[in-house]
């Protein structure tokens, strides 16, 4: 018997060479990594969709219910066919394990333009300083499951690690170091940056580019990190 095909990917007005902020919850803020290895497994398969579909990764966090990313495409509907073949292989590895059926993802992720540089700097910023507002660390640097640690080496090769799984992305640094003036091979203090207070209107800007509350951050079980 041959096995249905998945439905194509939602194609949206996508603008080639512009960075986007793409986000998207479990569904009814169900825990969508229940194991420590799930992670690894999802990093790995992002990096390889990314590279697949010709989409650079200028940021991300994952989160225990929910995912952040800052996705530049090079390609019209890219961001929508990694996404979608990203999410619905890992709601398959969930259920399969779980036994169960039904979405593991809240409806369609979100995505928005980031169309200034205070757009991108700000969003970069509170993407990589979600595990410090879940108080699960002091530094957002120090969270495995993040671009922090890769934009303090300042190296685009990130890895992760898990027992004898390894996950490694590939960041593209380059609007990063230009927005944020930072010279390629020097080392970083971006720790200090996502330390700095924020603005008071930052929360009421980033609502108005996002279009509505973001995901709570909550916790997520730590893993071993790789020396840069």
């Amino acid at each position: 018997m041959r096995r249905p095909q998945p439905d194509p990917p939602r194609l949206r007005r996508w603008k080639c060479r512009q960075v986007y902020h793409v986000y998207q919850r479990g569904s009814q803020s169900q825990i969508v990594f229940p194991q420590p290895a799930d992670q690894i497994l999802y990093l790995i398969r992002l990096n390889w969709l990314a590279r697949r579909y010709k989409v650079r990764i200028h940021a991300f966090c994952l989160m225990t219910n929910h995912v952040h990313f800052m996705f530049e495409p090079l390609r019209r509907g890219a961001i929508s066919r990694l996404m979608q073949h990203l999410q619905s292989y890992h709601a398959r590895l969930v259920n399969s394990r779980a036994r169960k059926q039904g979405h593991l993802w809240r409806n369609h992720f979100h995505a928005k333009h980031i169309a200034t540089s205070s757009q991108y700097c700000d969003t970069l910023i509170y993407i990589e300083r979600n595990p410090t507002a879940a108080s699960m660390t002091k530094q957002g640097h120090h969270y495995a499951y993040s671009s922090a640690r890769a934009h303090l080496a300042n190296q685009a090769d990130y890895t992760v690690t898990h027992k004898k799984l390894s996950a490694t992305v590939t960041l593209y640094l380059d609007r990063w170091r230009q927005e944020f003036q930072i010279v390629a091979g020097e080392p970083t203090r971006w720790d200090l940056w996502l330390e700095r207070p924020r603005e008071a209107s930052f929360l009421q800007d980033l609502a108005r580019w996002t279009g509505g509350p973001l995901p709570k951050p909550t916790a997520v079980r730590k893993a071993a990190v790789a020396s840069p």
